[in-house]
């Protein structure tokens, strides 16, 4: 094959140039001959526009050529075609095999084509159709000798897309155009792809979809008239996510390990630690917003959904690990200020009624003796020459629940000095020591600093776990996605 390649390239190079130019010039016709002209002249006063006759429904073989697409629409559920649609079919009440024509073939004008029977073939799907005019429209008819006829137009498409957005944004999505016969059912026209149904005029590029193939199929449909031939051709195209990668996915990742810088503030730089919590928890909730405006409101969740979701419900995990830090904070100044007041009472006490000053001494403080001395003058406090008081009161001691009397004043380890500043006796309840007050119940066991040293490892291994979870699965079913609508018969 590839010797008579070279033979025929050394003949365009050795052949003369007028004998080259000379086969791109129409062959002239005899004059015995008919023109054109002639022969559709006569073909039209002989022809009736009905469907051909024949033992058997007319075959009618359909291709074409794909030119170029337009932008995938999420919104709409549509895309945008340009093709060369091709017919052929037999029509014997056309054939001018009879009649003396210089040529096999003849082009006929497109303004002939309405005179003539066409099987009306239209896709039944389509949102929009129309014929490229440039200037004029651009449609070829051609008429073979023996009456095949074969029509092409150019058109462009506006057609519907099965849009399932689960996987977005690694999503395949598939886009039909269907055919049918308006006019005729299966028992006047059967419609045939061609041996090669699909061609690509050039490689389809579009801005966020890579086509990865394309299948055709016919099946045969009841309408209530009958039965109808039906022709699918189905492109199958797979979104490209770089753009959401760098768009999305990049600035979240970003964004949740700003968040976990607030574990490496101090648990009192509380307005530093929730202005980033509360910033990352914004950026995110914003970027979502900004990517779903694009998409169509679906009630079902996306793969974008499930990480964008996933993303501020850390960063929301980490503004109450916060708010639990500051808590446990809380407790312990609570516990803290408690445990002083407690020393605060074990030294000195000052009772609101103001009835008495009293100073105690370390073996109250111990709890286990209290002892009065009271000297009782009729209010004078006269003293002896000695310096000792006259008319001594017996003092009261409490030691494990007994009661006895002493003539002298106690020792000075169990020593409590009352004053009276007024005639009102001291009751039994204000002898008795007091009560420490109850700890805190919260959980001040805990420390803030350990909480952070435990979330900093905690969130980034938890965020791992959900990363190889989330990539896995999803990369693993656009992997089969576009295996099965590839590979599918």
């Amino acid at each position: 094959m590839r010797k008579l390649q070279n033979l025929f390239l050394l003949f365009l190079i050795f052949a003369h140039p007028s004998q080259i130019l000379a086969k791109g010039k129409r062959r002239k016709c005899s004059n015995d001959s008919l023109s054109e002209g002639a022969i559709m002249a006569k073909l039209m006063n002989n022809y009736t526009k009905m469907l051909p006759d024949a033992e058997d429904s007319v075959m009618v073989n359909v291709e074409i050529h794909v030119q170029d697409m337009g932008s995938l629409n999420e919104i709409s559920s549509d895309f945008e075609i340009d093709i060369l649609f091709t017919q052929l079919w037999h029509d014997p009440a056309l054939s001018f095999a009879a009649y003396p024509a210089c040529k096999r073939n003849i082009t006929m004008e497109p303004r002939l084509l309405p005179q003539i029977w066409s099987p009306n073939t239209c896709m039944i799907n389509s949102k929009k159709t129309h014929v490229h005019a440039s200037p004029s429209e651009n449609v070829m008819v051609i008429l073979y000798e023996n009456g095949t006829v074969w029509v092409n137009h150019r058109l462009a498409v506006k057609a519907p897309c099965n849009l399932d957005l689960r996987q977005f944004p690694f999503d395949v999505q598939t886009c039909i155009l269907i055919f049918e016969s308006y006019s005729h059912n299966s028992e006047e026209v059967e419609l045939h792809w061609m041996e090669e149904a699909v061609t690509l005029m050039n490689q389809i590029q579009l801005p966020d979809f890579d086509m990865v193939g394309f299948n055709t199929s016919k099946a045969n449909l009841l309408y209530p008239n009958g039965f109808w031939d039906q022709l699918t051709v189905t492109f199958t195209f797979k979104r490209r996510y770089g753009f959401y990668i760098i768009q999305a996915y990049v600035p979240t990742y970003l964004t949740i390990i700003v968040s976990w810088v607030s574990f490496c503030m101090e648990p009192k730089a509380l307005p530093a630690r929730t202005t980033v919590g509360i910033s990352s928890l914004l950026a995110l909730t914003f970027q979502f917003g900004n990517i779903l405006k694009n998409l169509p409101r679906v009630s079902y969740v996306k793969a974008m959904d499930v990480w964008m979701l996933g993303c501020i419900s850390f960063v929301f995990a980490t503004m109450i690990e916060l708010a639990f830090v500051c808590y446990i904070s809380r407790c312990q100044n609570s516990v803290r200020n408690a445990e002083r007041r407690r020393e605060r009472m074990r030294n000195s006490q000052v009772w609101a009624n103001g009835s008495c000053r009293t100073t105690r001494t370390n073996g109250y403080a111990n709890g286990s003796v209290i002892s009065h001395y009271n000297p009782i003058n009729n209010g004078n406090g006269n003293l002896n020459g000695n310096g000792q008081l006259r008319n001594e009161t017996p003092v009261v001691t409490h030691r494990n629940n007994s009661f006895s009397r002493h003539n002298g004043p106690p020792s000075p380890l169990n020593l409590q000095m009352t004053t009276f500043d007024s005639e009102i006796p001291l009751t039994f309840d204000q002898l008795r020591p007091e009560t420490p007050e109850p700890r805190s119940g919260c959980m001040a066991r805990f420390h803030p600093e350990a909480i952070d040293k435990f979330s900093i490892v905690a969130f980034p291994l938890a965020f791992t776990i959900f990363n190889l979870i989330y990539w896995n699965y999803y990369l693993s079913q656009t992997f089969d996605q576009t295996f099965e609508q590839v590979f599918k018969k």
